[in-house]
């Protein structure tokens, strides 16, 4: 059962998040927290969050201020109000909840936010999947030239200047059943402040260096094929994680940016995620690698 709840972000506003429950099993004891990618929404990752509902219930799935279902008007300048509304979100929807154990899944720039959130306070997530986490920009995409042009408009006209993304549904995914969606073809492109990219290049750099302080047993999906955000920054993430923090990589090097979209991809990384995720247990923890 998929409902739409509101709480408070951090200047006050309300903002609109998912919540997934079995029908037969609202609470597992494990409950799970997914945060999603630039311009995305946890109704994109459904699919792949009721395939874990055996496991995890409640799921929860807060979409970013300023997309999916909290769009605005006017583009964000910087990442950090995101930051600070994930912060409020576990202080007055999860914490208050009191789950024994909980979950963390990002995918893209929400897999870089949520390097971030288990590296910062490891004592809230029992297991972290991180999928095609943003750490680096890749070069196909985000091209000196565009790099240097959003940037010098960002210098000249502050605020008021614009972009969009150098990036469209074909570096997303390779699955024609979506390339082909209607649902999909009509999105126009996304359009952001060069002030929030700079920003975000920033935070997800950060991530990248956090990884070497990842405690929490962590399961990362690479895409080899992704022209988004560069495969080499994630497999090196992968390496920094310490040996001593159960770990797995597992690379698909057939697939796209968006792993979620990919044919047939949600039921299968959910698979892969619960059947090492309960292969072992507190006493018997050992490091695995791809």
């Amino acid at each position: 059962m998929f409902t739409i709840k509101e709480y408070q972000g951090v200047d006050g506003r309300p903002l609109r998040y998912g919540q997934l429950a079995h029908p037969e099993r609202p609470s597992t004891g494990r409950a799970l927290l997914y945060v999603p990618g630039l311009g995305g929404s946890v109704k994109g990752a459904l699919e792949f969050l009721s395939a874990l509902l055996p496991e995890f219930s409640p799921i929860y799935g807060p979409d970013l201020r300023g997309f999916g279902m909290n769009t605005q008007p006017e583009p964000l300048q910087a990442l950090d109000p995101i930051e600070r509304d994930l912060e409020a979100f576990y202080r007055q929807v999860i914490e208050p909840a009191g789950h024994p154990e909980l979950a963390l899944c990002g995918l893209s720039l929400g897999g870089a936010l949520s390097t971030l959130m288990a590296a910062r306070n490891p004592e809230r997530f029992g297991r972290l999947i991180l999928l095609a986490p943003a750490y680096k920009a890749h070069p196909k995409s985000f091209s000196l030239g565009y790099t240097l042009r959003s940037t010098l408009a960002h210098l000249i006209q502050g605020r008021r200047a614009r972009t969009t993304l150098p990036y469209g549904l074909r570096e997303l995914t390779s699955n024609e059943a979506v390339l082909n969606d209607p649902q999909y073809m009509q999105e126009p492109p996304l359009v952001l402040s060069p002030g929030f990219l700079l920003s975000a290049r920033s935070v997800c750099g950060k991530a990248y260096a956090h990884a070497a302080r990842l405690t929490v047993p962590t399961m990362m999906v690479i895409p080899g094929q992704d022209a988004i955000c560069d495969p080499r920054a994630m497999q090196q993430a992968f390496q920094r994680i310490p040996e001593t923090t159960p770990k797995l990589c597992r690379e698909y090097t057939d697939y796209y940016h968006d792993v979620l979209m990919e044919e047939g991809a949600s039921l299968k990384i959910a698979q892969e995620f619960l059947g090492w995720s309960f292969s072992w247990d507190s006493s018997t923890m050992a490091s695995s690698s791809r």
